[in-house]
């Protein structure tokens, strides 16, 4: 049977390398959340100002149908964004 190696340290010492380690996930994933939004806005204006689909893809490196379904989903309006047909 191989003998696996044993850690130096005990575990309840790396909880505070576990925790940072989650930490930096949950940020990264928050980065990416928002640049995927802040994409998607940027290809709805492109379409919007008359870029053709093929266009959008080649400026992004996405493929073309990728830039199809998001321009299929419509925007999700941002918290922050202010509304007409939103009750006071």
């Amino acid at each position: 049977m191989p003998a696996f190696p044993t850690p130096a340290a005990s575990p309840a010492d790396d909880t505070g390398d576990l925790e940072m380690a989650a930490a930096a996930v949950t940020a990264a994933q928050q980065e990416l959340q928002t640049a995927r939004r802040e994409l998607t806005a940027a290809i709805h204006a492109a379409r919007h100002a008359g870029r053709s689909v093929q266009h959008i893809a080649a400026r992004t490196g996405l493929d073309p149908v990728t830039v199809r379904n998001i321009l299929a989903v419509t925007p999700a309006k941002t918290p922050d964004s202010s509304s007409s047909d939103v009750p006071r």
